[in-house]
């Protein structure tokens, strides 16, 4: 069964191509003020105190909605090709 990402109300959507792994995504995770982050969430790279990327499930994004720390949450847009 096929998830909607669009029901997710935390979730930031852009036009530009997303990175998906397999059956896996990667996205970027912004806290709220002062929230710590969820010790459940592999980090791939952190960019600031309140702002970091990481790898996981779409069942995984689920997660992130539900958890109050979680401000938004936006699918890493796949950048071009620099020559």
């Amino acid at each position: 069964m096929a998830f909607d990402l669009r029901s997710l109300k935390k979730m930031e959507f852009s036009a530009a191509p997303v990175k998906v792994l397999g059956e896996r995504v990667l996205v970027l995770v912004k806290l709220r003020p002062g929230a710590e982050q969820p010790d459940y969430v592999a980090v791939r790279s952190s960019i600031a105190p309140d702002l970091f990327s990481a790898e996981m499930t779409v069942g995984d994004l689920k997660r992130l909605e539900a958890d109050p720390a979680v401000e938004s949450v936006a699918l890493s847009r796949q950048l071009p090709t620099i020559s």
